[in-house]
């Protein structure tokens, strides 16, 4: 009875109003599904882990459900997007293991583009791993078509990516009349997370369709929505694993003879110089979610170079932070203070790159007198 008064009121009603009330249960309701929190299930490695080589062929890949219907971003927000994507993912004691398959109607136009690390020139694909599933940290992991790997870690609920992160993960990447493929192996030693029997994750993938400037994504959130990491899928399936305590211990021992031309009267100029120096870079895990840094006398200049840069302005030059000893942990020292996105609406009040840098100041010396000046300031200088 009551549904036959719906009906008959329904029925009367003028027909944009029909219209109105039918858009907005369309709405409503695609709403209510791309809102919801999307689950993958991760799944134990039996008998063999895959081969990392980019080709999807390997046992573990053959069970299991994909996880596919990913959604439009951008340009066009909350639509399917022209190429679709899935991934499945499984694991053993020391790894995750995950398999993306991006489908492509055109192969030959897939954007390849060679860069450095951290560099995200073409097609690529990201995966994002909240392990704390504290809704406000995640490790990202991308690898582009041309098979170029970028990693960050990302803090402040996704207002803060910091490149500088490089941790150990091992990917390939592979074309074929499908598209392209992405094999990943990420050590859990690279992943901070607390000892439980059952696991849940935040998790995320998202791509990058470079030729339309089209990104979509596994757990569809809106360019309008406040955070990122808060947002995430979920991952499940993970039980019995063991947070691995990282210990890595790394020692160095330099050696540098040098000759020149020697200065008259010069005792800091006599033609050459021969040093030796050495030192050690450490991480040892204490508990599962406190890992000890420590360096002694570290080598700063044993890290990646700084691209030439000339500065003839009144203000410093900043260059990224590379050293390994500055870069774990770096993100406490990053406060929103300003407007913007990612770094840009951080304030830099300290600036690590100081630290050992070669000296700057010009000393005023008379005729006749001689100073030697170091090519790095030591660690005990170093402020």
């Amino acid at each position: 009875m009551v549904v036959k008064i719906k009906e008959v009121i329904f029925q009367k009603l003028p027909f944009v109003l029909k219209r109105l009330f039918i858009s907005l249960f369309i709405i409503l309701y695609i709403q209510s599904i791309y809102g919801q929190k999307r689950t993958c299930i991760a799944y134990r490695v039996d008998p063999v882990a895959p081969q990392i080589d980019g080709n999807l062929d390997d046992l573990v890949w053959q069970s299991g459900e994909w996880n596919d219907d990913f959604i439009q971003r951008m340009p066009y927000e909350n639509t399917p997007p022209s190429q679709q994507t899935k991934f499945k993912i499984s694991y053993d004691d020391n790894n995750l293991f995950i398999a993306i398959r991006c489908f492509d109607s055109a192969p030959d136009s897939i954007e390849k583009r060679m860069s450095r690390r951290d560099g995200f020139d073409g097609d690529w694909v990201e995966v994002n791993i909240d392990s704390y599933h504290d809704l406000r940290t995640a490790f990202s992991f991308t690898v582009t078509a041309s098979g170029v790997k970028g990693d960050e870690a990302v803090s402040q609920d996704g207002n803060n990516w910091d490149p500088s992160w490089d941790p150990i993960w091992y990917v390939k990447t592979k074309i074929d009349n499908e598209g392209w493929t992405a094999e990943m192996q990420i050590p859990l030693t690279q992943l901070r997370f607390s000892r439980q029997k059952d696991y849940i994750w935040g998790f995320q993938v998202n791509r990058l369709l470079y030729r339309k400037g089209e990104r979509s994504s596994w757990q569809f959130i809106s360019p309008n929505t406040v955070g990122w990491v808060g947002q995430f899928g979920e991952l499940h399936g993970i039980s019995n694993i063991i947070p691995k305590k990282q210990v890595d211990v790394v020692p160095y021992v330099v050696g540098k003879y040098e000759t020149y031309k020697k200065e008259n009267g010069n005792p800091f100029a006599d033609g050459k110089d021969a040093t030796a120096s050495g030192g050690v870079d450490g991480k040892i895990g204490i508990t599962n979610d406190l890992t000890l840094d420590f360096t002694i006398n570290p080598d700063f200049g044993q890290v990646e170079a700084d691209p030439s840069e000339v500065n003839l302005s009144t203000f410093e030059t900043f260059f990224p932070e590379k050293r390994p000893f500055f870069i774990e942990g770096k993100s406490i020292f990053n406060f929103r203070m300003t407007d913007g996105d990612g770094n840009l609406s951080s304030d830099n009040l300290f600036y690590s790159r100081r630290i050992g840098k070669q000296p700057s100041r010009s000393l005023d010396l008379e005729d006749n007198e001689y100073a030697r000046v170091p090519d790095n300031t030591t660690i005990l200088g170093a402020f």
